[in-house]
């Protein structure tokens, strides 16, 4: 599932987005990323309730849609 989330960035938001977006964290393996994801994932659940609140609200709208197997 991919969330497009509109919402104002804190300078602590730009830091994190700096750091997964550089060149050295791109080539990182899989367990650097991740931990750069986790915390950047943890700061926006503490510090940035309406981007919770826009993924409820999203997750509760696909979950309402019907899916089609497309292999059945």
């Amino acid at each position: 599932m991919k969330l497009f989330l509109d919402f104002d960035l804190c300078n602590e938001c730009n830091s994190f987005i700096a750091d997964l977006t550089t060149e050295e964290s791109l080539v990182a393996d899989d367990t650097i990323r991740n931990d750069l994801s986790v915390k950047f994932m943890r700061h926006l659940t503490y510090n940035h309730p309406e981007v919770i609140q826009a993924i409820i609200k999203e997750v509760k709208i696909q979950q309402r849609k019907p899916e089609f197997d497309l292999y059945k």
